[in-house]
């Protein structure tokens, strides 16, 4: 669907002139909309604030689709801009509740019988509000044990996937006429949020997060999950245990009593997590965090969470390795080795600026080094020569950066790699363990077979190609969409031109030729030619000035 296609729409329209009123012409420019002169007259006085601060309004403006997306944003450290993202952290989905009678039908939906038969009672103000849903009190029926539902807002997911479907048609426009979004790829980063954001409104999905994290928590951590209740969720609600607590954003630290080892307990679960589960809570910021009577930690909103293969996982405990023994030929390799984008890097100067950051680390009191800092400072300068991360390594490099931050703000004092380090310890004797070796070696001698198998079957297809002539290369054209656009402009404007220029010549020689009916005096046929072909001109001579001033 070309962007024209979508201009007529209300919700398009919305957020154009959302961007208009927020000082961002350049980008609203690009987009060729219709009735463009007519959108200055919204704008707003915000140039004093900075750019930053104006596309948080934007997104805050344009509500929840909008505000999910800058939040998933602000986890690319690797993509952004650290004012940026600062700003975008500051975005709250904190939203009015949804009337009761609406939410009622949705938890209606999700049960084959009538609730009476399965609550005794549900409070109908809300215990928590958000974009995406909100959370009410209830009681079951027969034991009158305390629940929490999570229930999903009427119709949010419709909004969303409509809101993405514009998006993902703004993306491929702006990637194809904003050279300095190239390195964004927007299009695929639209796809990359689109699916995200899909898969936390999937309560069923988080539903069993939850169930995943809660077989792999030891008792010593004391950290907790809400139990679910299988039987009772579904892909719009989630039935779970209600958690009591202070959110550990609104508790006071001094009161705390044994500050240092929740800060450590929550540091080495969140470590462990990454490290040797795979399996990690996207966002353990203070507002997902509740901290009980007896200084238990609970997780809560698991709908968004990272994931990392054994490969990765490794590769991490070696870069690690390799920032420790300041080897920085290795940090840089395995740098890029994490990351997709521009081929042709200039490794000679990335490992200089790799030096520098990792000069500075290993010159720190090793309590005062802040691992994800480092992370993120060294995926800063990737993405300054063209390279991003996956998706998963940033969220779990925004993760921990987050993790360490709520560590250190109730214990300032944590020591981040005297913490980890028995945990890498573990890592690095388990990688080099005969059974995981000879897994390994199975799985080498696996794929050995199978390319024995394909390999003469593979030669043989490539060959009979070749005889019949059938072997051919393909090219893909990406982001011509512009150029074909301006080719239009540029063809139509010619013909427009020649036919201009052919009217006077064939009026002039009319009117020559003193022929016909007369109109004013003159041949009436020549002054009509002469009067279009001026037209003409005048509108070819409006449109190059327009397209000059773009």
């Amino acid at each position: 669907m070309d962007i024209r296609a979508i201009a007529h729409l209300g919700r398009f329209r919305e957020i154009v002139t959302t961007l208009v009123k927020y000082g961002f012409d350049d980008v609203v420019d690009r987009l060729d909309v219709p009735g463009r002169k007519y959108l200055e007259k919204i704008r707003v006085h915000t140039m004093h604030l900075t750019r930053w601060e104006r596309m948080r309004m934007v997104l805050e403006e344009l509500g929840p689709t909008f505000i999910k997306c800058g939040q998933i944003l602000s986890q690319r450290a690797d993509l952004l801009p650290r004012e940026l993202l600062e700003e975008l952290r500051k975005l709250q989905d904190d939203v009015p509740a949804e009337e009761f009678s609406e939410i009622r039908k949705v938890l209606q939906d999700n049960f084959a019988q009538p609730l009476e038969d399965i609550f005794s009672e549900i409070e109908e103000t809300p215990i928590a509000a958000a974009s995406l849903a909100q959370v009410h009190k209830a009681w079951l029926k027969g034991s009158n044990q305390e629940v929490a539902l999570k229930i999903q807002r009427p119709d949010i997911a419709e909004t969303i996937k409509s809101d993405m479907d514009i998006l993902e048609r703004i993306a491929i426009r702006l990637d194809g006429r904003m050279e300095s979004f190239k390195v964004y790829n927007l299009p695929q980063l639209v796809q990359r949020i689109r699916k995200l954001m899909l898969q936390e409104l999937n309560f069923a999905q988080e539903m069993r997060n939850m169930q995943v994290v809660r077989t792999h928590t030891l008792p010593e951590e004391k950290i907790l999950i809400p139990e679910v209740y299988p039987e009772l969720c579904g892909e719009l609600v989630i039935t779970m245990e209600l958690s009591r607590g202070s959110k550990m954003k609104d508790v006071r630290v001094s009161e705390l009593k044994n500050r240092a080892s929740l800060a450590k307990r929550g540091l080495n679960f969140s470590i462990r997590q990454v490290l040797e589960q795979g399996f990690f809570h996207a966002d353990p910021h203070p507002g997902n965090i509740l901290i009980d009577e007896d200084e238990n930690m609970i997780l809560l909103d698991w709908g968004m969470v990272g994931r990392l293969t054994n490969k990765v996982r490794y590769e991490l405990i070696d870069l690690i390795g390799a920032v420790v023994d300041n080897d920085v030929e290795e940090v840089t390799e395995i740098l890029i080795s994490f990351t997709t984008g521009r081929e042709n890097v200039n490794r000679g100067m990335l490992q200089n600026e790799v030096l520098e950051v990792v000069s500075h680390f290993t010159r720190l009191p090793l309590k005062e080094v802040n691992l994800g800092q480092l992370l993120m400072e060294l995926t800063t300068l990737l993405r300054n020569h063209g390279r991003i991360l996956t998706t998963d390594l940033s969220i779990m490099i925004k993760a921990l950066v987050t993790a360490e931050g709520t560590a250190r703000m109730l214990y300032p004092d944590l020591d981040v790699i005297k913490e980890a380090e028995p945990m890498v310890r573990r890592m690095s004797k388990n990688r080099f363990s005969p059974s995981n070796l000879l897994k390994g070696l199975q799985k080498n001698i696996r794929y050995l077979m199978r390319f024995q198998y394909e390999l003469p079957r593979q030669t043989m297809d490539i060959i009979s190609k070749l005889d019949r002539g059938e072997l051919a290369i393909r090219f893909q054209h990406q982001n011509l969409e512009g150029l074909q656009s301006t080719l239009e402009r540029v063809v139509n404007r010619l013909v427009v031109g020649i036919v201009t220029g052919a009217l006077f010549l064939g009026s002039g020689m009319i009117i020559m030729a003193d022929t016909g009916p007369r109109l004013w005096g003159y041949p009436a046929l020549g002054v009509v030619g002469y009067i279009i072909a001026v037209f003409l001109s005048l509108r070819l001579v409006m449109a190059m000035v327009r397209s000059r001033k773009r």
